[in-house]
């Protein structure tokens, strides 16, 4: 999938020429949540900044042509609903996706742009990726090295390893052109049968402890005597 993404990236930034001219100028931000029943949502956000866009108009370049580098973004994701996007001095579009099996994640990519894996196995969640932004042919990374692009997932469970910031469940990764990264994280559920022993533990603990009150409570008023 993040090949055929990468071939309409570069077919339409083939079409922008200065594209390369301008720093700091796109943010790309994907967000994943995992959910418990196996299904995961998201979107992903592809906006230019407005101080770019200024630039761009300035400099007779077509606005059409930047949206198409856009829509070559958001054509990879899995879903269809895209919503405007205008915060932080950015504009652009952002792509949802709802109830998308995790099974679809298992094989997500696997070329020489990269690729994502979500695996659910027994209680373990395990996330393993790979995004080489060195030599993709969109992006100069001398022209590109204010970009903000960021990858983030939210686990139905406690993450027990990771290799970003995390966030109470959620691990996200700030990345820039020029270098390849590799992304690892692993979210553990809780032991249901711990839980259950746990709860039957405590439980006779409480009975215990009323048993023994109440023992107590007899031996006082049968002998008419406190009991120490």
């Amino acid at each position: 999938m993040l090949g055929v993404l990468g071939r309409r990236v570069l077919g339409a930034a083939a079409a922008v020429g200065v594209l390369v001219a301008a720093s700091g100028c796109v943010r790309l931000d994907l967000g994943l949540e995992i959910r418990s029943d196996d299904t995961v949502g998201g979107e992903f956000t592809a906006a230019w900044s407005k101080d770019f866009l200024e630039e761009a108009q300035d400099q007779g370049l077509d606005r059409a042509e930047l949206d198409a580098f856009l829509d070559a973004l958001l054509d990879g994701v899995p879903g269809t609903e895209r919503t405007a996007y205008d915060e932080d001095g950015f504009q652009g579009q952002t792509a949802t996706f709802t109830d998308r099996p995790l099974a679809d994640f298992a094989e997500f990519g696997g070329d020489e742009w990269g690729y994502l894996r979500l695996t659910h196995v027994g209680r373990e969640y395990d996330l393993e990726g790979y995004w080489d932004l060195r030599a993709a042919g969109f992006i100069d990374p001398a022209a590109f090295d204010d970009a903000e692009i960021l990858i983030s997932v939210n686990f139905p469970a406690a993450v027990t390893e990771h290799n970003g910031e995390l966030d109470g469940r959620t691990v996200t990764w700030t990345m820039t052109p020029g270098r390849d990264y590799e992304m690892r994280a692993t979210a553990v559920e809780p032991n249901g049968w711990g839980f259950l022993i746990a709860g039957v533990g405590c439980f006779v603990l409480a009975v215990g402890l009323i048993w023994l009150v109440q023992r107590r409570a007899l031996r006082k008023y049968s002998t008419g005597v406190s009991p120490r």
